[in-house]
C-alpha cells in the first residue's frame, strides 16, 4: 500500500511540473525504450494493440523476461504484470525481479520515468 500511495505522489508532482505539455496520443507513446538503472538495462517495448514486452539484464548476467498489457491516461503509463528489479524508496537499489501490478511511469518528450528517492529513472525511444 506504502509503495502505490508513494507511485501516486510522485506521478502527481511529475504531471504538476509537465501539466502546460500536450498529453500525447497513444500513437505517440508506442515504441521501444531501453534505460539503465544501477548496472541494469531494461528494454521496453509498448504495442498499439495495448500489450508489452519487457527484458531486462541484471549486473550479475541474469536475465528476466516478461509480457503484460498497458493503458494510458493523459501522461501517465501504466503497466500491468510488470518485472519489478528495483526499489524507488532506496535510490534505484536492485532487488529480486517480481511481478506487479499498476506500475505507473510518466511520459514525456519520447520517454518513460519514475522518481526515485534520489533522483530518477528514464527509459528513452
Amino acid at each position: 500500500m506504502h509503495y502505490r500511495l508513494y507511485s501516486a505522489v510522485c506521478l502527481t508532482v511529475f504531471l504538476i511540473v509537465a501539466g502546460c505539455e500536450r498529453a500525447p496520443s497513444k500513437a505517440q507513446v508506442v515504441g521501444s525504450y531501453s534505460g539503465e538503472l544501477n548496472g541494469a538495462t531494461e528494454w521496453l517495448v509498448l504495442r498499439a494493440d495495448g500489450t508489452f514486452s519487457q527484458e531486462v539484464s541484471l549486473p550479475a548476467g541474469e536475465e528476466v523476461a516478461g509480457t503484460g498489457t498497458w493503458t494510458l491516461k493523459h501522461k501517465a503509463v501504466t503497466l500491468d504484470s510488470y518485472m519489478l528489479f528495483y526499489n524507488g524508496e532506496k535510490n534505484g537499489a536492485l532487488v529480486q525481479p517480481s511481478k506487479v501490478f499498476g506500475m505507473i511511469y510518466g511520459w514525456g518528450a519520447d520517454t518513460l520515468f519514475r522518481e526515485l528517492a534520489s533522483g530518477s529513472y528514464a527509459l528513452s525511444k
